[in-house]
């Protein structure tokens, strides 16, 4: 009876144990990622100052030693961009003030780099009241510029995989808040200075691109989103992702 016993206890224990490093390898195998929520305005009134900000974490703690945060920002329209230094303001967020004087719809771009990661967000914004921005000396040049400046948005379902495994690279797309379809959509992969590979996507249906790839290394990849469609659309975004 005892024997049996003790047996039974050092089943549980193995059981126990067996878990307790399921549970080790779930928690090592989700690794931390660098988020980064920009807090834009939807709209800003023209020739008054106006705050760009972001809060950037990890692994859900407030990120206040990031490498770089820049706020990038054009209007649809013009080729010049400005690239803007923020400051830290404490608790992981970051901003930067700018005073815009000609109406139109701008794009403002985070690049934040943290962690050895990087992570840029955008978002669209409106300067000026409508009609200012139909008048402005940008609205002749809007329909030339649609290809580059429309309202696609671009998002990488996972910026974390396996080195040398097969994975499955997702982005999904949407134009003017709906599942955009029937695009044309292909990777441009590269790490550091080495080459750049092009990976064609196929159409998973929803606004959702998929191809399968393989991060042969370790380390930060750019991975750049390039879409084309009809109207003479086309896009593109470079978005960072990690290989463990």
């Amino acid at each position: 009876m005892r024997r049996r016993l003790l047996f039974t206890w050092m089943a549980l224990l193995v059981v126990a144990m067996l878990a307790a490093c399921s549970n080790n390898d779930e928690q090592a195998e989700t690794p931390a990622m660098l988020e980064v929520k920009l807090d834009v305005p939807d709209h800003i009134e023209l020739n008054k100052a106006a705050t760009l900000a972001c809060v950037v974490t990890y692994d859900g703690e407030n990120v206040d030693d990031a490498s770089e945060v820049k706020f990038e920002v054009w209007r649809h329209g013009d080729g010049e961009r400005e690239m803007l230094e923020a400051k830290h303001d404490g608790d992981g967020r970051y901003s930067v003030e700018k005073t815009f004087t000609e109406a139109g719809t701008y794009s403002v771009v985070a690049h934040v780099t943290a962690r050895d990661m990087h992570n840029m967000p955008k978002k669209d914004i409106v300067v000026g009241q409508p009609e200012q921005a139909a008048n402005g000396p940008d609205a002749s040049s809007l329909d030339d510029e649609k290809g580059h400046h429309s309202s696609v948005a671009m998002s990488l379902l996972s910026h974390s995989f396996e080195a040398g495994k097969p994975a499955s690279l997702v982005v999904h797309l949407t134009k003017d808040g709906q599942p955009l379809t029937g695009a044309t959509v292909r990777f441009e992969i590269w790490q550091a200075d080495n080459k750049h590979e092009f990976v064609d996507a196929a159409e998973k249906g929803n606004g959702e691109y998929e191809a399968a790839v393989t991060f042969a290394n370790q380390g930060t990849y750019s991975v750049k989103v390039h879409v084309e469609g009809s109207g003479g659309l086309h896009e593109h975004q470079v978005e960072q992702v990690t290989a463990n």
